[in-house]
């Protein structure tokens, strides 16, 4: 317990002073698995105030995916913007997020196959991608998972009804900062559909004996290739047949 909660000291005074730390002082608190790098963003979102959300992903259709928490304090409407101040770097992708329009609890769990006929909601949403750590991304996956998976922010643009009909696997999309074009074209989700992340999220989720808000958004990772903005400019995202996230980074 006491290496988990030094990699989280640590971890919070990096996004508290927006330094970088230097994954090799870091052997003898660096997490042995995934459940300890669980561990570690648990005693991390403790301290930044709650949760509002996760992110989820997976590399492939089959691979097994991996989650973190969105802190409340960094899940944004569009029209707030970002400050450049608040992060060490700003990456940015183009995702689809979902929510529920009740609580996720055991009721759902005696109903596996009806988890995403469940889902009430989706939208068109900007993670921003940041680090804690020095040298990203050539750092330790533990680490990464521990440091709430890169997770600078989330910002939320038009939400609409869901529609179990609509192509997620292959959508088509544009992803713009300032003048340039980070994506423009069809899309492929790395984890195929993506709903299948909410699907495996709830029942983590659920087996732990935890349920989930309604409300809480569940982001399902990125459609576009990582891109680092180095200056001030205006995004803007669209997904066809979905909608738009347009915001400022000031």
């Amino acid at each position: 317990m006491a290496q988990t909660q030094e990699l989280a000291a640590r971890l919070l005074q990096a996004r508290r002073t927006h330094t970088l730390i230097d994954p090799a002082s870091l052997s003898a608190c660096k997490p042995e698995n995934a459940d300890e790098a669980y561990v570690v963003q648990q005693l991390v979102l403790d301290e930044l105030g709650g949760c509002a959300g996760y992110k989820i992903g997976a590399g492939t259709p089959t691979a097994v995916p991996q989650c973190a928490p969105l802190p409340a304090t960094r899940v944004f409407g569009a029209a707030t913007g970002i400050r450049r101040g608040d992060y060490a770097r700003i990456g940015l992708e183009l995702e689809i997020a979902f929510s529920f329009a009740e609580d996720v609890d055991y009721r759902l769990a005696e109903r596996p196959d009806d988890v995403i006929d469940a889902i009430d909601a989706m939208s068109v949403v900007v993670e921003v991608v940041d680090s804690r750590f020095d040298g990203w991304p050539n750092v330790d996956p533990l680490l990464q998972l521990a440091d709430l998976q890169n997770n600078g922010a989330l910002v939320i643009g038009d939400t609409q009804p869901y529609d179990r009909n609509f192509n997620f696997s292959e959508p088509r999309i544009s992803f713009f900062c300032g003048d340039h074009e980070i994506f423009q074209g069809v899309a492929r989700h790395p984890a195929g559909d993506p709903r299948r992340l909410i699907a495996w999220l709830v029942a983590r989720t659920l087996e732990t004996g935890h349920s989930i808000p309604a409300r809480t958004v569940l982001t399902t990772g990125s459609y576009t290739p990582l891109y680092i903005a180095a200056e001030p400019g205006v995004v803007r995202g669209t997904i066809d047949g979905l909608g738009t996230v347009r915001f400022e980074i000031g």
